[in-house]
């Protein structure tokens, strides 16, 4: 009876293998069936030490459903940073989609690495995954595409920058400031947003240094959730403008408290609001107080003529020359005159009220002079004997006259009769 019993029992369990095998072929096969359909990151491209996410999309693509028990991502070089997210998922049913996302930190240096994302199914294997993540230190560019050739104390000066991105991605939140110390800018920062791949956008700040520093350029941008910074120096150091507006006064006449010239502009760059009027001991009176000229090209040249008084016995006075430039500076060059004579002035002094000074103007006034109205310079013709010359024209044209109404001959008449009668006595 026994071995009846025992022969039963095996017999029942023989058959019932197939079943048991059929119903294990189906739940290990069923994880088959979920895959991986996106991958997603932000920031698109990592910078060394950046932190982001990764998000990855599986599918259940299969007929029945399969239970999760846990999601992990694995790797030596990218920092999971929220490891213990999914250590319990749960069920996904047949057809449907289920997202991870994880929190990673990448590494410091540059390069292209695979993190293991896996999945353990409940019961049965797992399924694996490389993600690859890509880490880039290529940021935002700085260059000086217009500078001054040298600065000067207090005196505003234009400096234009390209700030360029050449990396893979946008660089959001781009600001671009302008600091350094003794620096003073008409505008502190730009706000440029958004800017592309391979894109880049020109900016111009003016500049005002009070003293020889260092001028700091930073463009500050966002890389997903993370702040970057680009710095470039430019070394503000004083010297002479040789671009700027020159000012030169030639072919001075002074005449009964008028006088007049030319003003030429012998600089690289234009002057704005160009006004010339007298100095002390001279006084400026109506009609032409001050003699507004305008603008004066480069290269260009225009006549003025001012009205003046002169008190005491002051034998000369300074011609004033005031003018602007692009941005604004002020500058001065002062020019001395005779008040007896005609001519060119013959000294000068200059200035700018913004501190610096133009281009070829040194307190000599303009170099070699200029030649007056009868073609002497201003020294020259103080040297000539003015007063023997006036005396000999004098003699010269009475003899003219007197031989014109006969007075010479009638007078050489006199002399010979005179001298016939002391003969005969």
């Amino acid at each position: 009876m026994k071995r009846i019993n025992i022969f039963l029992i095996l017999l029942v369990l023989f058959a019932a293998i197939p079943f048991i095998a059929a119903a294990d072929d189906s739940e290990d096969s069923s994880y088959t069936d979920v895959t991986v359909t996106s991958v997603e990151y932000d920031p698109e491209v990592f910078m060394p030490g950046d932190e982001g996410t990764i998000t990855i999309t599986v599918k259940n693509t299969g007929d029945e459903s399969v239970t999760i028990s846990r999601a992990e991502i694995y790797s030596q070089d990218v920092t999971n940073l929220n490891d213990e997210a999914y250590d319990t998922v749960g069920a996904l049913g047949a057809g449907n989609s289920m997202e991870f996302t994880f929190n990673v930190k990448a590494p410091l240096k540059e390069g292209i690495y695979y993190p293991r994302f896996y999945l353990d199914f409940y019961g049965s294997s797992g399924l694996s995954y490389n993600v690859p993540v890509k880490v880039d230190d290529t940021g935002l560019t700085i260059s000086v595409i217009n500078s001054p050739d040298a600065w000067q104390e207090d005196v505003s000066k234009s400096i234009q920058i390209r700030v360029g991105n050449p990396s893979q991605v946008t660089a959001d939140g781009v600001i671009i400031y302008a600091s350094g110390d003794g620096i003073e800018s008409d505008q502190t920062s730009f706000f440029v947003g958004a800017l592309e791949p391979n894109e880049y956008v020109d900016v111009t700040f003016e500049i005002t240094p009070s003293k020889e520093t260092t001028l700091k350029l930073n463009a500050e941008w966002n890389n997903g959730m993370n702040s970057h910074t680009s710095e470039i120096s430019v070394p503000v150091e004083f010297g002479e403008d040789t671009t700027g507006a020159d000012l030169v006064i030639n072919n001075v006449e002074v005449s009964g408290g008028t006088v007049t010239g030319d003003v030429s502009n012998a600089g690289l760059e234009d002057a704005y609001s160009v006004i010339v009027t007298v100095g002390s001991p001279a006084e400026a009176i109506e009609p032409y107080k001050q003699y507004v000229l305008g603008s004066l090209e480069s290269d260009d040249f225009s006549s003025f003529e001012v009205t003046y008084s002169i008190q005491g016995s002051s034998s000369s006075f300074p011609l004033v020359i005031t003018w602007k430039d692009e941005n604004g500076n002020t500058y001065s060059s002062e020019y001395t005159v005779s008040a007896s004579s005609s001519g060119m002035a013959v000294e000068g002094d200059d200035s700018a009220s913004s501190g610096g000074a133009p281009s070829g103007m040194g307190s000599g006034g303009p170099s070699g002079g200029g030649m007056g109205m009868m073609g002497m310079s201003g020294a020259g013709f103080a040297n000539m004997p003015i007063a023997e010359i006036i005396i000999g024209l004098i003699i010269v044209i009475g003899l003219v006259v007197a031989w014109k109404k006969g007075y010479l001959a009638k007078a050489v008449k006199v002399v010979k009769e005179k001298l016939n009668k002391g003969d005969r006595k």
